[in-house]
């Protein structure tokens, strides 16, 4: 049938995925990408805490989008502050300087979900998986269960 899915859904349990260390102290859990979901996307769970937050930076071409898990967050995109915290949904446009700042301590999770809308444009998901140090899921449990303690 046309347009029918060549890949069967699935369930991925937390910390389940592809895993990867990525830049200082950073731990994401690829859940889906590229041949699994089409090119222009990915879908990525990420434990991080308060101390680890990115520079200011501009994908090109590629939104971002944020589901907040746990934890207070304030982004900011352009000249606007967003604040966040559980439930909340934030979308990042492409080509708009954005960066977040973890309010509180311990444990923050976020899905991250990311779309390239050029054609053979950066991939997230992709750089991670290539530059990233592959990991266990007992490593990705270990580092949730270590930030929670905090």
């Amino acid at each position: 049938m046309p347009g029918e899915s060549k890949v069967p859904g699935y369930v991925l349990k937390e910390a389940e995925g592809r895993s990867y260390r990525w830049g200082p102290g950073y731990l994401f859990t690829i859940k889906a990408m590229g041949n699994e979901m089409g090119d222009d996307i990915a879908f990525i769970e990420f434990a991080t805490e308060k101390g680890k937050e990115p520079p200011t930076h501009t994908h090109k071409d590629e939104d971002e989008i944020f589901y907040v898990l746990n934890g207070e967050l304030t982004f900011t995109c352009g000249d606007d502050s967003l604040d966040a915290g559980p439930r909340d949904f934030v979308f990042l446009p492409g080509n708009v300087p954005h960066s977040y700042t973890i309010k509180t301590d311990g444990l923050v999770q976020l899905l991250v979900v990311t779309v390239n809308r050029e054609e053979g444009g950066r991939r997230f998901g992709r750089d991670i998986e290539e530059t990233g140090e592959r990991v266990n899921k007992d490593t990705v449990l270990r580092h949730m269960e270590e930030l929670r303690g905090r």
